[in-house]
């Protein structure tokens, strides 16, 4: 589990460095336009990668605002 979870922060740091112009960086900080679901709010994928890079103490997130 563990390696999987190092595999995507380290692509997800990757893509975040690339710059706009790229479609992997569009893709990573876009959001789609839909109507909200009802109910709880699902966790998203984004919301693991921070958690955990809290967990590991970088904090630096300044990419995923």
């Amino acid at each position: 589990m563990w390696g999987m979870k190092s595999k995507i922060m380290r692509w997800v740091g990757h893509v975040a460095c690339m710059g706009t112009r790229r479609d992997a960086y569009t893709v990573l900080v876009t959001r789609p336009e839909q109507k909200k679901p009802l109910g709880r709010p699902r966790q998203r994928w984004e919301d693991d990668i921070k958690i955990d890079l809290q967990k590991t103490g970088w904090g630096g997130t300044d990419c995923f605002n």
